[in-house]
């Protein structure tokens, strides 16, 4: 994912959940976790998998949120961006705009 889409995924998430975002979400898996205990306030679960657990040289995250028997799940090379794209993805139906 080039710089500008992980910029672009950390202004979505502003519009969505305005200044309460963490700081450096879409950078840091902790802050990234502080984003997913904050849609875990909102009634959401949320699960993190590692997709190559056994490889040594390559990953791939697997972050699902989950609500009323839907999920939202996306995966990345990055944690911390896998987190933010389900966020985004799990988001857009409660503010009237699915991405």
């Amino acid at each position: 994912m080039s710089g500008s889409a992980v910029e672009n995924l950390g202004e979505q998430l502003k519009q969505l959940l305005g200044e309460s975002v963490p700081v450096q979400a879409v950078y840091h898996i902790n802050a990234a976790m502080e984003l997913a205990g904050m849609l875990e306030t909102k009634g959401f679960t949320f699960q993190l998998k590692d997709m190559c657990p056994k490889s040594l040289t390559e990953t791939n995250w697997r972050a699902t949120f989950s609500k009323e028997g839907e999920a939202f799940s996306a995966e990345n090379p990055q944690s911390a961006v896998a987190v933010c794209m389900a966020a985004v993805d799990a988001l857009g139906p409660l503010s009237g705009n699915k991405n």
